[in-house]
């Protein structure tokens, strides 16, 4: 094993494909490209936490939309899926409108600081994706939550890298190999 990756990193050397400052395991369209993939890394807040039977964005939190707002407004291409969830407290239908609450008052917030409409996707969830499964009403915080998706020019999901040196919790989002 140790034998074909040294001939593959020898080969890649020798025909130019591997940069100083940056190697790939697999360059797929990367191949033999002669300067180095950009990369864009941010903070990405993942999810906004609400509190029981709320739908109101709590004073903590709101830092997390203005940081949305920040990135989409600095990236255009992008749009963001707004994903509510509720705690299993509840009957569904009532989980289920509070989850599509939450959503809407994000998307509202984002709104409010100058994120058209026509990027934003609302989703409710209800209970069905619950993050914890507990009866404890203090970890269920979890559940109580929407989830910031943040989505490329063409509707899929932007890939998104946990930093180990980064906020607890918090995604780092990465432009890998010039968004191919």
């Amino acid at each position: 094993m140790k034998v074909i990756l040294f001939i593959l990193l020898v080969s890649a050397f020798v025909s130019g494909c591997v940069s100083d400052r940056v190697i790939y395991a697999d360059y797929g369209k990367l191949a033999c490209q002669k300067s180095c993939p950009e990369f864009t890394a941010l903070l990405w807040p993942s999810v906004i936490n609400f509190d029981f039977n709320k739908s109101d964005i709590a004073i903590s939190e709101k830092d997390k939309v203005v940081r949305v707002a920040k990135i989409l407004k600095d990236y255009p291409e992008y749009s963001i899926a707004i994903i509510g969830s509720a705690d299993p407290y509840g009957t569904d239908s009532y989980n289920n409108e509070l989850s599509l609450r939450r959503s809407i008052t994000v998307g509202k917030a984002l709104q409010a600081k100058g994120i058209a409409q026509t990027r934003i996707v609302l989703i409710g969830t209800g209970e069905s994706e619950l993050y914890v499964n507990t009866k404890d009403r203090q970890k269920n915080r979890a559940n109580r939550r929407t989830q910031l998706v943040l989505l490329d020019a063409n509707h899929n999901p932007v890939d998104l890298y946990f930093d180990p040196k980064a906020l607890p919790s918090e995604p780092i989002m990465m432009n890998k190999v010039n968004s191919l």
